[in-house]
């Protein structure tokens, strides 16, 4: 029931948010994701101990086509749910400071877009798993559309929504499939996986191809990434790291969960490709990232590379790359979060993003660039720093399955040290501009949000094994599948 209740909460609320309205509705979504973070904790607890009583629920809803509301939390998905739990009061409460029209229903669509997100990060059951990734367009859509920036928002979010629906057709198709070969029918997670592996080589390949492609839109991987800076752009900052801290985690979380342990064969023999785009898409992004005047779009470029590099190591198939695409996982959204509340702080109160425009930040603001440099540093995969646990663990699975990738993949260390450290540099150091002398000391939202990110990255960087610990079982026991 434990599993239930952490997909209810944040889809009650924000049901009562909707009927109710008013002032309170911030501190209502800021209270409901505490006390989702904490159940969250509690459930990671039973896990640990082996308390498993709590943490899976099955109910029948469509016996006759054999889906089943079924839910389970086990040391993959408690990765993600943790993620959820964890940066989602950050985010609510990083809109504190800010005058927004219709409050009550900006904060209903976040808790409803953590509910469906937790609802996918949950299933149990390949259908259920489909609708909850579906589900979470809609709040995303309506967030952008309302509350969004510049005058194309528009026509960018419906780019966003098409592009996506449209790729996760090819899921939805491919799943079809297995499913027709499962006996009794069933879209339970084991049934799709016996089914997916007694499937031809090239059944396997067709069938991984299609959700591979719907996965990479999300994600985003080369060249299916289109929709992905304009949306960005586009986005409020809150919105902005709902996608990139958790949304895309959906995706390569779903390789994990869906294509390994159900159509290895055709992973084995035509992974290659996606591996191969995955690998081109680190390159491309930080090359991209190198290239940006403004902030918020070098962040989503560096995004796609390190989603890229995430993604090679979940398909190269071995323990290292499958632990460390978890792990990136977790820092990736903790330091998504963190960058997008350093590009509003600055665009907040400079009134833009312009790297080239800033300069001399540092002066009187010591404490926030200290705070800065060390998420800076999480970024470009430090040693005792979050990042380099997660990024050091998938460049040694990369190695396993292919030297060269390994080398390219790499790349996303050096490159991104280029983009992150020229970026502090123009916006921190150097003379102060007329502009940037006004730039408003930290307020006490500022301060909690920073230092709570940074102790993140610190303890995450520090002692990554409790993390590695609750998630190794499950990891073994996906990839046992398979061997």
């Amino acid at each position: 029931m434990l599993t239930i209740a952490l997909i209810a909460l944040p889809i009650l609320l924000a049901t009562v948010i909707f009927i109710l309205g008013g002032k309170a509705a911030k501190n209502i979504a800021l209270g409901g994701s505490l006390v989702q973070l904490a159940l969250t904790i509690f459930a990671a607890i039973q896990l640990h101990q082996g308390q498993t009583a709590l943490l899976n629920f099955n109910q029948v809803w469509m016996g006759s086509l054999g889906i089943n509301l079924a839910f389970s939390l086990d040391g993959i998905s408690i990765v993600l749910a943790l993620l959820s739990a964890v940066v989602s009061p950050l985010i609510i409460y990083s809109t504190f400071n800010k005058t927004l029209k219709n409050a009550s229903v900006f904060y209903g669509l976040i808790l409803l877009m953590l509910g469906s997100m937790m609802g996918a990060f949950l299933a149990a059951d390949a259908f259920i798993f489909y609708i909850f990734y579906e589900i979470a367009l809609i709040p995303i859509y309506f967030l952008i559309l309302i509350w969004g920036q510049g005058e194309d928002r528009a026509k960018v979010t419906l780019k966003f929504f098409v592009y996506t629906i449209f790729g996760s057709l090819f899921m939805l198709i491919s799943l079809l499939y297995v499913y027709q070969h499962t006996t009794p029918r069933s879209f339970a997670f084991d049934a799709m996986y016996q089914a997916g592996q007694a499937l031809s080589v090239v059944e396997q390949g067709l069938v991984f191809a299609g959700i591979f492609i719907a996965f990479a839109v999300k994600m985003p991987v080369f060249p299916f990434h289109t929709w992905q800076p304009s949306t960005y752009q586009a986005a409020p900052t809150a919105g902005t790291m709902l996608l990139a801290a958790i949304m895309l985690k959906m995706a390569t979380y779903g390789l994990i969960r869906l294509v390994l342990p159900m159509v290895p064969d055709g992973l084995t023999e035509y992974g290659s490709w996606a591996i191969g785009l995955s690998v081109i898409g680190i390159v491309y992004g930080s090359l991209m990232a190198i290239a940006q005047k403004n902030f918020k779009l070098l962040i989503a470029y560096s995004s796609i590379a390190h989603v890229g590099l995430i993604s090679a190591g979940i398909l190269s198939g071995n323990i290292q790359g499958v632990q460390g695409g978890l792990f990136e996982m977790l820092s990736h959204g903790i330091l998504a979060v963190a960058m997008f509340y350093v590009y509003d702080m600055f665009e907040s109160r400079l009134g833009h993003d312009d790297i080239n425009k800033m300069g001399g930040v540092r002066d009187g603001h010591a404490t926030f660039a200290f705070l800065y440099f060390a998420l800076v540093m999480g970024s470009v995969a430090l040693p005792f720093t979050s990042g380099f646990v997660g990024e050091f663990l998938l460049l040694i699975g990369l190695y396993q399955a292919n030297g060269w990738y390994a080398l390219f993949g790499g790349l996303t260390v050096v490159l991104g040290a280029v983009y992150m450290l020229r970026a502090f540099q123009k916006m921190m150091l150097g003379p102060a501009s007329a502009v940037t002398t006004a730039f408003s000391p930290m307020t006490k939202q500022d301060k909690i949000i920073l230092i709570v990110l940074v102790a993140l990255v610190a303890i995450l960087g520090v002692y990554p094994d409790p993390i590695m610990k609750m998630s190794n079982t499950a990891v073994e026991s996906i990839l046992a599948t398979i061997r």
